[in-house]
């Protein structure tokens, strides 16, 4: 019953085009995750997220043996997509010491492979908070022009959701918390499952490794091409600076009660947010697709990202963060901006 509602909201929405609704239901979410964090508020330590800062290295904290593999591949029984081509579909698990046997559990990729991976290219596809299920019937048309394009498929599940989600857990519950270094932790964490199956990847010899990443997905494929060689990526409402919403202003009396500085706080994220690492891919292979009205990543800060790196494929859409998914327009750029790829635009 409750995703029938939200499919008749999801219709409702895709037929209004008024900008203070989709902004309300950004702002919404927002909300939900503040609510969150305040029902159980443990900031944890200052001083052990200061020795953590201190000693942070991103690619030695990420770093996988150059051997690494899934210790289990097995059939991957949903996440179809309509091909004419002949398809194959696999679940890949890869051993992760940070969370252990205890859910969200091992690093797991979904794969649509329509070739061998030898002397083939792939997308590496890396979605947002709250990837569902449901989300597939959107997100397959991701899947489809990327097959139709000639890549192999692999995606990334986050912790905390699909089969990593804890049972009677929304997707996404147990990702962000009120703790800003399980926060940064844990995001640092998916950047090194991200370098698992980037090392098994290569190890196979494909010839090139694409990204596609979404909102927070974004944000780890760009710490990822600051630490391994991307041939070229594909942005939609990437998360450029945490700092931009994660601590609202409103909540920070609490983390100052708990002994955090603004300073302490904004430096923590710092680690995570892509405005800290040097772009490597070169501007002419990458795209970014920017809502108007999202209230997370505002369209300013990702115009300004662009027009430093010199990124002039941005594609703009009436549409809030948490409607973009319902443009048929997002799809069909994107379509575009593979064919430009393989044709060497």
């Amino acid at each position: 019953m409750l995703k029938k509602i939200l499919f008749s909201v999801i219709l409702t929405i895709m037929f209004i085009s008024c900008a203070t609704l989709q902004k309300d239901i950004d702002r919404f979410s927002l909300y939900r995750n503040k609510k969150a964090i305040v029902k159980d508020f443990s900031p944890g330590s200052p001083e052990k997220l200061e020795t953590y800062i201190s000693g942070f290295n991103l690619e030695e904290l990420t770093a996988v043996p150059p051997e690494t593999e899934p210790y289990r591949i097995t059939p991957l029984e949903k996440w179809h997509i309509s091909s004419d081509k002949t398809l194959t579909y696999e679940r890949w698990a890869f051993k992760s010491s940070f969370f252990g046997k205890v859910l969200p559990g091992d690093a797991l990729f979904y794969v649509i492979q329509q070739n061998k991976l030898q002397n083939n290219p792939v997308i590496l596809w890396v979605p947002g908070f709250g990837v569902s299920d449901f989300a597939f019937r959107f997100v397959k048309n991701f899947f489809t022009a990327e097959i139709n394009a000639g890549y192999n498929v692999v995606i990334y599940i986050p912790p905390y959701h699909l089969e990593r989600q804890q049972k009677g857990k929304s997707a996404g519950s147990g990702l962000i918390t009120a703790s800003p270094l399980h926060n940064v932790q844990e995001m640092v964490n998916a950047v090194k499952e991200l370098r698992m199956v980037y090392a098994y990847l290569k190890n196979r010899n494909v010839t090139t490794i694409g990204t596609w990443g979404g909102s927070m997905g974004g944000a780890f494929t760009l710490m990822l091409q600051s630490v391994e060689k991307v041939d070229s990526m594909g942005l939609m409402i990437p998360v450029l600076d945490w700092n931009t919403f994660i601590t609202p202003d409103d909540l920070f009396p609490r983390y100052q009660r708990a002994g955090f500085t603004k300073e302490l706080l904004t430096n923590a994220y710092r680690l995570i947010s892509p405005v800290t690492y040097p772009l490597t891919v070169s501007p002419g292979r990458i795209q970014i697709e920017a809502a108007e009205y999202d209230q997370l990543n505002p369209i300013k800060d990702i115009a300004a990202f662009a027009a430093k790196y010199g990124i002039v494929d941005i594609k703009r859409y009436k549409a809030g963060h948490a409607s973009i998914l319902l443009n048929k327009k997002v799809y069909a750029d994107y379509t575009a901006f593979l064919s430009g790829l393989l044709s060497g635009l």
